[in-house]
């Protein structure tokens, strides 16, 4: 992963500068774009100037939530300074002074169905407007991946992984301690000292999103989230731009191809390039996990075969490879419990199906394993090693 320091906006000299300011001639912030912009003066032919719009709808370009309500509370500070065709040319501000005022500002406002995203509250706090209603509204996909952030900063670890999609899989098979080491030995996250949202995009379906951050003015890092419950978690995050979310299944597909042929070497070189920006990729933990498997370190495919499982409980595959590690290392009850659950997720899977009756056969549960067996037999008939054991099972039980 090339790590470089990035170019500062030269306006406040402290934030990425992710535009180019037309009216500047330099790159700037989006915190300073809004401050600029704000006056509606910026040339057409810039992708951030703004139309002539209300005081409740902007017409102009941003790229996240965070962006566009800065943009309104900035509007919101020129409206309420500037005298008002529709108060008889009165100030806001001036008006918010008297009560009789303040119920002319709140008469007017509450005519209109305002959009959940603008931020009424901040006017209402601003004119003091203690009797404007204002709904407050559940968290956006951009406040989960914010507070998700601030967490990562101060080392909540706790925290952190309560906001994962996964997070009552691991609580209920005590593995929550597992996954923080895994995103709490990461160099990117431990190193967080300042970290500033850039962007965010959410799906036509509206129920996934990207939230793109900026790290220590020095890397790129962007969080994924899936609705589910009408509640927004974390899913997994990489470092790097968004756009790298479409890279991952074309980075695996060559991965995999690489060990097909039994190339290490090469897949070694790409599992280490990719997996410092997929660092939640369940699919790359599988492929070290293959990888070591292949080149005969079993303590090290079983770590990362236990780390796919983690990042992703119901990636069958990888269930049953680290299940096999343990029953092949003699820690049977831990196989079997592994087994029991992959058949509740995929009940016809052969290999599975084969070794839990190879345990059963052990521990002298005939009956049990012929069922599976049999039907392990019965959608495989070509499987040879189950055959064998139902050969041996059927000496055992006569």
């Amino acid at each position: 992963m090339k790590i470089f320091k990035k170019k500062k906006c030269k306006i406040c000299k402290d934030k990425t500068g992710t535009r180019f300011c037309l009216r500047k001639g330099f790159n700037i912030c989006w915190e300073d774009c809004n401050i600029l912009r704000v006056d509606e003066k910026c040339p057409d032919e810039c992708d951030y100037h703004l139309q002539n719009s209300d005081i409740m709808q902007l017409k102009g370009k941003s790229d996240s939530q965070m962006e566009y309500i800065d943009l309104l509370k900035k509007q919101m500070d020129i409206w309420v300074k500037k005298p008002q065709s529709i108060f008889q040319d009165k100030i806001p501000v001036t008006m918010a002074e008297s009560s009789d005022g303040r119920k002319k500002i709140v008469d007017f406002l509450s005519q209109f169905k305002i959009n959940p995203m603008v931020p009424l509250s901040y006017l209402k706090e601003r004119l003091s407007l203690d009797d404007l209603k204002v709904v407050s509204n559940p968290q956006t996909y951009e406040d989960i991946a914010f507070e998700f952030m601030q967490n990562l900063y101060t080392n909540e670890w706790v925290k952190v992984a309560s906001f994962m999609t996964n997070h009552n899989y691991w609580v209920a098979h005590e593995m929550e301690d597992e996954f923080i080491k895994i995103i709490s030995n990461n160099m990117v996250i431990k190193k967080i000292n300042n970290f500033d949202l850039i962007s965010s995009a959410l799906t036509k379906e509206k129920d996934q999103a990207l939230v793109y951050f900026d790290i220590n003015n020095k890397f790129d890092l962007t969080i994924s989230l899936k609705l589910t419950n009408d509640h927004w978690n974390i899913r997994s995050l990489i470092i790097g731009k968004p756009e790298l979310f479409n890279s991952e299944s074309e980075a695996i597909q060559q991965i995999a191809i690489l060990l097909s042929k039994n190339e290490t070497t090469k897949a070694f070189e790409l599992l280490s390039k990719y997996s410092s920006i997929y660092i939640m990729s369940s699919d790359f933990e599988y492929y070290w996990g293959l990888y070591y498997t292949f080149t005969k370190n079993q303590d090290k495919a079983e770590k990362h075969f236990l780390q796919a499982m983690i990042l992703d409980p119901a990636f069958v595959e990888v269930k049953y490879n680290y299940a096999f590690i343990l029953h092949s290392k003699g820690e049977i009850e831990s196989a079997k419990s592994l087994y029991k659950e992959i058949l509740q997720e995929a009940p016809n899977e052969p290999k599975t199906l084969n070794n839990f009756a190879s345990i059963l056969i052990d521990e002298k549960e005939y009956k049990e394993a012929e069922k599976l067996l049999n039907k392990c037999i019965k959608s495989n008939p070509e499987f040879e090693i189950a055959k064998q054991n139902l050969e041996r099972l059927e000496k055992l039980m006569n």
